[in-house]
């Protein structure tokens, strides 16, 4: 079942310019789904609209079937969480999350259960009689998860919430995001411009850019299928290598009207394997990674990445390289994947 959908949705703002164009996306029940793109690209505006905080220009969205046109954003039954906490400074963290349960009348004995519920979830029983300059910034990004839990929402908004944490922080909490998702069932939907946000912590995602979907669907299938250019420049750390055709036409063996072929990094091999193209270059970069190592490697192609499991120093200037047929994809000059 469908949560939330959203029918060729624009949205124009003064002066006449569109940011989001024709945007249709349905938000399936209890997914943990992530709008993802860089700056600019519509993802935190279609978030907005979901919440009712800005207005759409045209097109339906709907709710539990239910068109928003006319719903304003305190009937929505979602709660959104921001970036910057938007926590309430002068207020101990129990005000903070029992400030909305007084304002919808609800009973002290219901508020007091609800709060010691979410409490345990979140972890911030100990802190309740603490105010927000007394937490650490994970502390009150944690308040700000439990004042919109506490409501007992149909929907979750998040939008970059672990933006201003440290990198610890933000890891720590993306596990603890995940958790809480499968602990309440509840439908998430979150904006990010962090692919590992993105990767590690959405059941779909719905990668965006200038107002436009360019791919949908679960982590693996948008790292492993990338339906164009975008896609496969966007996802992966490091991102798909792509070749142009005007490089190697003839080495290559391109498919006709296709202008540029793509691998990931890890499926660069540093042995002989059958069914491959082979590629000789100069190691630029050798970056150590625990596990693993990323080489950037310079060839007569341009610059390619490769990601090698082996941890020795055997791969430090001229190299050899196998990329196996069965992982090269094709994309035509309007950047789209072709298909055999």
């Amino acid at each position: 079942m469908n949560k939330i959908s959203l029918e060729h949705v624009d949205k124009v703002y003064d002066k006449g310019v569109q940011v989001i164009e024709d945007l249709n996306l349905d938000i399936r029940e209890g997914s943990f789904t992530i709008l993802l793109g860089p700056s600019g690209c519509g993802k935190s505006t279609t978030l907005r609209m979901i919440a009712g905080l800005e207005d759409v220009s045209g097109g339906k969205l709907s709710i539990d079937g239910e068109d928003m046109k006319d719903v304003p954003p305190g009937e929505r039954d979602i709660a959104m969480v921001f970036q910057n906490y938007a926590i309430y400074p002068t207020m101990t963290v129990r005000g903070n999350i029992e400030f909305g349960l007084k304002n919808a009348k609800i009973p002290k004995a219901e508020r007091n259960r609800r709060i010691q519920e979410i409490g345990e979830i979140t972890g911030l029983n100990e802190y309740m009689n603490r105010k927000p300059a007394a937490l650490s910034g994970g502390q009150r990004q944690r308040v700000a998860l439990a004042r919109a839990m506490v409501k007992n929402p149909k929907v979750f908004l998040m939008d970059e919430p672990l933006s201003n944490l440290d990198a610890k922080l933000r890891a720590q909490l993306r596990t603890e995001l995940i958790e809480l998702h499968q602990k309440l069932g509840s439908t998430f939907v979150y904006v990010t411009h962090d692919q590992a946000e993105a990767m590690s912590m959405g059941t779909h995602i719905i990668l965006m850019h200038e107002g436009k979907i360019m791919q949908q669907g679960s982590p693996e299938e948008i790292y492993r299928d990338p339906e164009n250019v975008f896609t496969a420049k966007f996802i992966g750390t490091p991102p798909m290598n792509l070749i142009e055709a005007a490089n190697c036409l003839a080495t290559w063996n391109f498919p006709e009207k296709a202008s540029w072929a793509g691998f990931r990094p890890e499926h660069v091999e540093f042995q002989e394997i059958p069914d491959s193209i082979r590629m000789e270059g100069r190691v630029l970069t050798r970056e150590m990674l625990g596990a693993e190592i990323l080489y950037k490697i310079d060839t007569a192609f341009g610059c390619i990445h490769a990601r090698d499991y082996h941890t020795d120093d055997r791969y430090q200037d001229n190299v050899v390289m196998w990329i196996p047929r069965k992982e090269i994809c094709f994309f035509d000059r309007s950047e789209n994947r072709m298909r055999a």
